[in-house]
């Protein structure tokens, strides 16, 4: 008879899978790419090889019968094992996920669009469009759809409740999951603009926006740490540039064009890679700028006419090509197939109307050219291909699908256009549209739970959580960080060091430390005055109590402890140093909150001889600093680290001298500005790509990815079940909480609370009670905890 714990488990993963498949095939987004790609060379427009045509539904009708995938022509023949039988009868078969897609389509009736035919390419205009907006108070979202939803008949009138709001804008925005205290305040809180203030509180949160946002574009921008290319300069990460960019909310105009004229540091994305062997004219570094920059920032698939005129749109090998050779040092010969055809290119942007390139110019001047004619006034496709993406990211699918034919039309132009609007009017803040979006009704409505042949917008669809959300959330769950000491310098192959180049950008947008002279310069101290001269083999114990009237943007701060020390902010362990001639820099905002905060302080002599801990923090235009105010105790109480400690009994630090007195002449290192510091809680996009990542769907970025793809694979059931990468994380956060809770019903609740943002309902509660037993054993916890993240309540955005 199977285990219990088996059974739930087996139906753990059963529904969360089914969550996913359940979904009806979407025309557009799924099965009109699979056709064009896959289709449209030999059955489509003029093309009907075998008396098979794929240019409208009727003539489609010849081969497919609806609901019928069993007694369908076209479905016998993408399945067919017999190599001269199978289709389609050049390049590779379909995948096991494309051939389920045709199939569900088949059986789900053959949706198609009224109207659509595969010979006719659409092409959308490009200039930009003014839309009126209706008169009247509101988010102009709302006010835009208002005739949408009044003609779909759509109910809008309800939105989600605030754990909801909550979790679904804490993932989207900055990709965590709300801590419990965070999330119990904001449920409390009356105010009737409190999600609004979450929304700006998220977004002023630099790191957080920038970690989160990262893996948005290194899929789009395929930036990568280690892989293919970095050998003899054939590639170069934009790390330190796109981390900034994020972190200061860089303009996306001008994040465009820094890109796209590969200057201040941007330069690997039009660099591409350089493939070692005999490569494919199509995949020339100039081919690969052009069909990056084409589908990225312009909407649309360039990679078809780079080897021939597009059977998937209007582009034509010429027009590829013309764009390419704007990126060549020299003159670019076009080749259809792969074979040389004696044309040479002409450089022109494939919009030539937006203005031309100077084709005697060097290089880089053209770039710049390039650059300027992209995001001149009237590129209106430009912002709103990037509003229709930000759209899809946070409300899981876009005003346009494909995300990358822009040509296609929109379920509302109106909003497209005026969203794209709004964006150049407010100086190209991304995060000004992120907010618009975020405290719309729109935005807050209930996922729309049932799947539909023709596509209604009736709010969010559910989305499931990207690779990295899913193992940020595990490190949440844990207390396990990524490491990120191995990611701090750069190889001999310029591979890696994403740690180092975040924490220097971190460093370089602290808020300015003062003139020399008027830096407040710390003591040092410790629990006895002769320390500096001698303390025995010990560990003592130190905290600073202190109020804030707003939480601070930045508080960065430098500490040293001779020889070593851990520090906790309101309870939690934030960093920690072992040199203390190389003080540790560190920055504490994250960690601080409006109102009573607390620094507490592990330091260690390891060895008879001088101790001490020295420490300052900016908070403002105040600094923080280590004197004879802080509390010191020999003995490590529980809790000794928390806010609410009762700190009777304990005693003032001794002060035992200025900040270079020796033995340790700090003087010089504490009143300079740092070059980098020290950052926790590192996020899994800095992390190197692992099996359960990959399984997951995080890409190797080797080739852009705009959309990632969420279907689930049996290669995610096995890494979700048998995989050492979420084991070791079990079992870390097993031995997190029966150290943190010795009461297992509040460990439950803990632990539903930090997940799901909720307590376990009656049900829950007791099959967790009878996991755990009374004595909590590891093995038990790490069970529960497995059967919870394996919930379709944690792995979805809802």
């Amino acid at each position: 008879m199977p285990h219990p714990l088996a059974v739930r488990i087996s139906i753990a993963i059963i529904f969360s899978v089914a969550v996913f498949s359940a979904q009806a095939v979407d025309f557009k987004k799924d099965i009109q790419p699979l056709l064009k790609n896959k289709c449209s060379r030999c059955h489509s427009g003029h093309e009907a090889k075998g008396g098979f045509s794929i240019n409208t539904r009727t003539t489609l009708l010849e081969a497919a019968k609806p609901n019928d995938s069993a007694k369908s022509l076209l479905y016998q023949l993408i399945t067919s094992k017999d190599p001269d039988e199978r289709m389609p009868s050049e390049g590779e078969p379909l995948s096991p996920e494309q051939i389920l897609l045709i199939k569900k389509w088949i059986d789900e009736g053959i949706a198609w669009p009224k109207g659509y035919n595969f010979a006719e390419w659409r092409k959308a205009p490009l200039e930009p469009r003014a839309v009126p907006l209706s008169p009247g108070k509101g988010n102009p979202i709302d006010r835009l759809l208002l005739g949408y939803f009044k003609e779909n008949k759509v109910e809008a009138s309800q939105i989600v409740g605030d754990r909801v709001f909550a979790r679904r804008v804490w993932l989207d925005l900055v990709g965590l999951l709300p801590t419990v205290d965070e999330l119990e305040k904001f449920v409390a809180d009356k105010a009737p603009d409190k999600r609004a203030r979450l929304v700006d509180r998220l977004l002023d949160d630099n790191r957080a926006y920038a970690d989160h946002w990262m893996t948005f574009w290194n899929d789009h921008l395929r930036n990568a740490y280690f892989g293919p290319g970095f050998i003899d300069n054939g590639r170069s990460q934009i790390t330190t540039w796109l981390y900034r960019a994020l972190f200061t909310n860089m303009p996306y105009d001008q994040f465009v064009r820094e890109l796209v004229s590969g200057s201040n540091g941007a330069g690997g994305f039009v660099k591409g890679i350089k493939w070692r062997g005999t490569v494919n004219a199509s995949q020339r570094r100039e081919m690969q700028a052009a069909q990056n920059l084409a589908q990225v920032f312009m909407g649309t698939n360039l990679k078809c006419a780079s080897c021939h005129n597009s059977f998937v749109n209007y582009w034509k090998l010429e027009d590829a090509y013309s764009l390419a050779a704007i990126f060549a040092d020299s003159g670019l010969e076009l080749h259809r197939c792969d074979k040389p055809t004696g044309k040479p290119a002409k450089m022109r942007f494939i919009f030539p109307e937006l203005g031309s390139i100077d084709p005697k110019a060097p290089t880089k001047t053209r770039l710049q050219q390039l650059s300027k004619l992209m995001t001149a006034e009237k590129n209106g496709r430009l912002r709103r291909v990037i509003v229709n993406r930000l759209w899809a990211k946070l409300l899981g699918r876009g005003l346009i699908e494909p995300l990358d034919d822009m040509d296609q039309p929109a379920w509302s132009a109106d909003l497209l256009d005026w969203l794209a609007a709004d964006l150049a009017s407010h100086n190209h803040d991304l995060k000004h549209t992120l907010r618009l979006i975020c405290t719309s009704r729109a935005y807050q409505l209930p996922v729309a739970e049932v799947p539909e042949k023709r596509f209604t917008f009736r709010g969010p669809l559910p989305k499931r959580m990207h690779a990295e959300q899913f193992v940020d959330a595990l490190s949440a769950l844990s207390g396990q960080w990524q490491n990120g000491g191995a990611f701090m310098r750069q190889d001999g192959r310029k591979q890696g060091g994403q740690v180092g180049a975040v924490s220097k950008v971190i460093a370089s947008n602290l808020l300015p430390i003062k003139p020399a002279g008027k830096i407040p310069m710390p003591a040092w101290i410790w629990d006895q005055k002769n320390a500096a001269a001698n303390a025995p083999l010990e560990t003592i114990y130190l905290r600073k109590t202190f109020m804030l009237e707003s939480k601070p943007t930045s508080a960065p701060g430098i500490a040293s402890c001779d020889n070593e020390f851990i520090l906790f902010v309101n309870g939690k362990r934030v960093t920690a140093g072992k040199n203390w001639s190389a003080p540790t820099r560190f920055d504490l905002a994250r960690h601080l909150h409006k109102g009573r905060n607390t620094l507490a302080v592990q330091a260690t002599n390891i060895a008879a001889g001088p101790a001490g801990f020295i420490l300052r923090v900016q908070l403002g235009e105040t600094y923080l600093t280590t004197d004879n105010s802080w509390l010191t105790s020999k003995q490590k109480h529980a809790g000794w680290e928390k806010s609410a400690f009762e700190t009777k009994g304990w005693k003032h630090a001794a002060q035992l001298g200025a900040t270079g007195m020796g033995p340790w002449n700090l003087a010089e290192a504490f009143g300079s500005a740092p070059g980098a510091v020290n950052i926790t809680d590192i996020r899994a996009v800095l992390s190197r790509l692992d099996p359960l990542q990959r399984a997951l769907g995080r890409p190797n970025r080797d080739q852009v990815v705009t959309a990632r793809d969420t279907l689930p694979t049996l290669l995610q059931a096995l890494e979700l079940t048998n995989g050492t990468t979420l084991d070791n994380y079990l079992k870390g956060a097993a031995t997190h909480w029966q150290q943190k809770q010795q009461n297992p019903d509040v460990m439950i609740s803990k632990i539903y609370l930090t997940a799901l943002g909720r307590e376990p309902n009656q049900t829950e509660r007791t099959i967790a009670s009878e996991m755990l037993g009374e004595h909590s054993k590891s093995e038990s916890i790490a069970d529960l905890l497995w059967i919870i993240v394996m919930l379709p309540e944690f792995q979805i955005i809802r």
